[in-house]
This record gives C-alpha cells, structure tokens and sequence, in this order.
C-alpha cells in the first residue's frame, strides 16, 4: 500500500511538472530554462540553480524563468550521489532555449566529450541561446564546442590546472568563483551554485527580485561579496 501511494505521489508530481511546461514553454514573458542533464550528475549543481531560476515566478507570474531537464532520450538518470531523477524532455522535444545550464556530471571531462549527439546538440543550443551557465566541470563541455575561446572563464578549483591544459585558447581564473564573459557565466559548482543563478535573476530583473528569493531561499545574496569577475568587452 505504501508503495502504491508512493508511485501516486510521484506520478502526480511528473505530470504537474509536465503540465507546466507544456502550458507556459511558449508563453510571452517566460524564458525557458534547459539543464541538459547527464548520467552521474552532481546533485548540487543541478538542484542549487534550478531552485533559485524556479522561484522567480513566485516574483512576477507573468515574466519569469521555467526550468527544466533535458537529457538526450528524454528518460530518467541517476545522480551521481544515487538519486534517480525524471527528464522534461529529449534533445528531440525540448521548446526554445533561452537559458541553457550545464551542470558538472562524473563524465564531464571524459566520457560526455565524447558523445558526438551531446556534443553536437549543445554546440546547436549554445549558438543560439541568450545566456549559457556551466557549473563546475560543465565548463569543459561548453569549451569543448569552441565557444569560450578567447573568452575569460573558471571551473571546479582542482580541475583548472587540466582545464587551462585541454582548452588553450581559454584564459582561465584561478581567483573567482564565477565568471561573466558576454553571454556565458562559468562557475566553480559545490555549495557556491547557487551564485550564479542569483545573479542571472538580478540581472535579468533586479537586484530586489534577487534578494527577496534569497531571503526565501534563507540564502544571504550579495554580489558585491561574491568573489567574480564580469569581462569587459
């Protein structure tokens, strides 16, 4: 019985979710959200971000930030802390991206390079997306299609060394825990991503939109006490 009411309550939750998307992916004053999501996903750097881009709607019901996942078949992974998560969407089904997220997974400097259909459909989105923020390791995937050459960018602390190494034509930081380069915010992942996200929203909107989901999020927000660095072109 209890199992019965467990799968329920799961079923309920995918198809408000799917609901969701389906209602307001088009919707004028939504900006759609992708996390393109692979097996063995960090959990903070998926969850961290997508909790804060979430709340914007509970700020402006009408102008507001809908996340959601995609992973290449549209079926569900597994993180790399053990939990098994549902996707939106394929690369197939996916709306418009105006946001795309890519948080580190245990195969971001090996494996994931190596899918040709990844690595294609993500150089596809990056080109045409208004904003692209990696987390941790999800920075060598994106410099991977050659997006963030000559551009300024970080990654995890311990993997710059091999970042600065794959990526020649990256200047990489050492000193920030993000960096905003045009379009693309690079962060270092861990507890910190939810950095990021917080100044995608202040600036997207403001910075009391960003405070007011912090104060909710009982998260503390202040850029000007944030070690980063926005490039200036």
């Amino acid at each position: 019985m209890k199992h019965l009411f467990r799968v329920a309550c799961v079923l309920a939750v995918l198809l408000a979710a799917t609901s969701a998307v389906a209602q307001t992916a088009d919707s004028a004053g939504v900006l759609n959200a992708a996390f393109v999501c692979t097996q063995g996903v960090f959990n903070s750097e998926l969850m961290a971000p997508y909790d804060v881009l979430q709340h914007s709607v509970f700020r402006d019901s009408l102008n507001y930030i809908l996340p959601f996942i995609v992973t290449e078949d549209g079926g569900p992974f597994t993180s790399f802390e053990g939990l098994t998560i549902a996707a939106h969407h394929s690369f197939e089904t996916a709306p418009r991206i105006d946001i795309l997220i890519i948080p580190s997974s245990e195969n971001s400097m090996g494996a994931d390079l190596e899918n040709s259909r990844l690595m294609q459909w993500l150089g596809e989105q990056v080109s045409t997306a208004r904003w692209v923020v990696t987390l941790c390791d999800g920075a060598f995937p994106l410099a991977a299609t050659g997006a963030l050459d000559g551009r300024v960018a970080t990654t995890f602390p311990g993997d710059r060394d091999r970042f600065a190494e794959m990526f020649l034509k990256v200047d990489v930081r050492y000193d920030v825990r993000f960096v905003v380069d045009g379009k693309f915010i690079t962060s270092v992942g861990g507890a910190p991503s939810y950095e990021p996200a917080f100044y995608l929203v202040q600036t997207l909107y403001s910075q009391a939109h960003a405070e007011r989901t912090s104060e909710g999020l009982v998260f503390g927000w202040d850029l000007g006490k944030v070690p980063h660095l926005i490039v200036d072109h």
